[in-house]
């Protein structure tokens, strides 16, 4: 699937916006796909040449993929370089996300990079990530717990290192992917940051999980993203691949942190995220609401 037909937000009055069902869709709403609206409504509201610098975003509730979401816009602050927007994601009467972006001119400065891009095979070289899970669901002798399949995200991801999803091993806690999108991303900037706020929730809990040597298709887990943020280094282009380099430094208490590092192919630092969230090993709490 296109990601251009998942990410579409109608106006609705002044600073209000509606993102209306996906077609046939069940269960949650992906993480990725609320920071994208979010981030797109914000920047709705937004005069001028001001990308977003920041994104932070707090998720309260589960949305519903069959259900309409409203996003509302509160215009905290436009000064002479930065603006300030607060969005509320809601739906049936529901928080489901809370989310403050920064907006600032574009300006010369100082600069200095301390992470400079892996050194990785080119995406040409790889397997993309839906063909390695398919041929996984086909070790009909397993029992998954967990789906395998990516299904209409609308990205194709190529891991450098890929996973085994059928006998899960001890992994140092690192993944690169290369990533882009399955058609080009219609829109100017705003819909080019945005999609890359799409992107940005993708691998992150899976990198968590590497080094206790187990995954979601074999382990009964839950899983949520909690809190997640974005720093816009570089206007991202999706004209080309872009490496999604993931680390996780921490987990604990049944969370997890993850850091993640967008490059483009000539290997300029272009985002940089960060996001804790629930990684909780089934238990006698089945059958609750999962936050």
């Amino acid at each position: 699937m296109a990601l251009n037909s998942l990410l579409t937000l109608c106006p609705d009055g002044p600073d209000r916006f509606i993102a209306l069902p996906e077609n046939g869709a069940e269960g949650r709403v992906f993480g990725g796909l609320l920071l994208f609206h979010a981030l797109l409504a914000a920047l709705a509201t937004v005069e001028g040449e001001r990308p977003a610098h920041s994104l932070h975003a707090n998720f309260q509730h589960a949305g519903n993929r069959e259900r309409p979401l409203v996003y509302t816009v509160d215009r905290m602050r436009d000064g002479r370089s930065y603006s300030t927007r607060s969005v509320l994601a809601e739906q049936d009467g529901r928080l489901v996300l809370d989310a403050r972006v920064s907006c600032q001119v574009p300006a010369d400065g100082l600069a200095f990079t301390a992470s400079p891009m892996p050194d990785v095979p080119p995406p040409e070289t790889l397997r993309s990530e839906a063909e390695l899970r398919e041929e996984a669901l086909r070790r009909t002798d397993v029992e998954w717990v967990g789906s395998l399949v990516m299904g209409g995200m609308g990205v194709e991801m190529r891991p450098v290192c890929p996973r085994d999803f059928v006998n899960p091993r001890v992994m140092a806690p690192v993944q690169h992917f290369w990533v882009r999108p399955v058609q080009p991303v219609e829109g100017d900037w705003r819909k080019q940051q945005a999609a890359l706020a799409y992107m940005s929730d993708m691998m992150l809990l899976s990198t968590t999980l590497l080094p206790h040597g187990i995954y979601w298709s074999t382990t009964a887990m839950d899983s949520a993203s909690l809190d997640h943020v974005i720093w816009f280094h570089d206007q991202p282009r999706f004209d080309d691949w872009m490496l999604w380099s993931l680390e996780a430094p921490w987990t604990g208490g049944s969370r997890g942190l993850a850091l993640g590092r967008f490059y483009n192919r000539d290997g300029a630092l272009v985002a940089t995220v960060a996001q804790e969230g629930l990684i909780r090993l089934r238990g006698t709490d089945q059958g609750r609401e999962i936050l």
